[in-house]
């Protein structure tokens, strides 16, 4: 699979917030990204657009993305197939989270540029997206600016990403015909918490979304693990009660959503609807039964949001 950097920020700006309108530019270049998309033979197969979440930034020295989870023994290798085109998408992603969220919605614009770039240049190919955390509100956000067919399949990591955006975007023309996997995990209710406390909302994605072109798919399920396993693509336990990080980095997980990107085998909405549970586990259900320190945190949370009324309490 060949692999294409592209950033929404220019080049060599480092960590500053005005970078983050400075419009679509190759990783490590003043050169937009339309030049190595005309005019030369591209590989053949799906293009794979990888959209990381909070706390990045390309050219960071720490938190480049390119350096990090989007480096080739990264997000590429887990995902690479015998053809197709990798598409790793930076963005600046540092700051207070409820002006980063609201700059992951103005970048949903430049993806869908990306996405129209590809589909122009590759018109027969697939064009498919793959987001982690607040790169979910990235891809919600780039489908009202896109047309019926432009996009085929979504993979949504743990997203930081309230409902309210992800249904009105995926009742557009082009969300409704997408096929979209939602990988949840109640490793990251304090994570989606967290999120809905400061970027108040409809609430995240790891609810649930009830959309009929959605799976929600919970990975710290062990009944969802073995009807995986019984399929072909085993994904190890979780081993953490909290964490933000495992929809990427748990062994097993990216064969399974290469597997649903490509198209191959059983991986697909119906055959995994058919096994899988018909709901997730309620929110706090891994944390609350065997650790105090956790029910003591869930408490004291819950009495800061108590003033704002009784509906943000009963789902919890």
């Amino acid at each position: 699979m060949s692999l294409l950097r592209v950033n929404a920020m220019a080049f060599d700006t480092g960590d500053v917030p005005c970078a983050a309108d400075a419009g679509l530019y190759l990783h490590g270049t003043t050169r937009g990204p339309a030049g190595c998309l005309t005019g030369r033979r591209l590989p053949d197969g799906p293009a794979v657009i990888m959209v990381h979440g909070y706390k990045y930034s390309p050219y960071h020295p720490r938190h480049c993305p390119h350096r990090r989870i989007f480096d080739t023994g990264g997000w590429p290798a887990g995902l690479a197939a015998q053809k197709g085109l990798a598409i790793a998408f930076g963005w600046h992603a540092r700051g207070g989270l409820r002006r980063i969220h609201d700059r992951a919605i103005r970048r949903g614009a430049d993806l869908a540029r990306m996405i129209a770039l590809l589909r122009a240049n590759r018109p027969n190919q697939p064009v498919h997206i793959i987001a982690h955390s607040l790169g979910a509100t990235v891809a919600m956000a780039a489908l009202p600016h896109l047309q019926a067919g432009d996009i085929g399949r979504i993979v949504l990591l743990t997203g930081a990403c309230h409902g309210e955006l992800a249904e009105r975007g995926l009742r557009t023309p082009a969300g409704r015909g997408a096929k979209v996997l939602n990988i949840i995990s109640r490793e990251n209710d304090l994570f989606d918490f967290a999120f809905e406390h400061l970027v108040p909302g409809s609430g995240a994605i790891g609810r649930g979304t009830g959309l009929a072109n959605v799976l929600d798919l919970q990975i710290d399920c062990s009944q969802t693990l073995s009807a995986l396993g019984a399929l072909g693509y085993p994904v190890a336990p979780a081993e953490r009660r909290i964490c933000h990080w495992s929809a990427y980095t748990r062994p097993g997980v990216m064969p399974l959503y290469r597997a649903f990107l490509q198209g191959e085998g059983p991986i697909t909405p119906d055959s995994l609807r058919a096994v899988l549970p018909v709901a997730p586990a309620p929110r706090w259900s891994r944390l609350l039964p065997a650790h105090s320190l956790a029910a003591a945190l869930k408490t004291r949370i819950m009495a800061l949001r108590k003033p704002e009324g009784p509906n943000h309490e009963h789902a919890y």
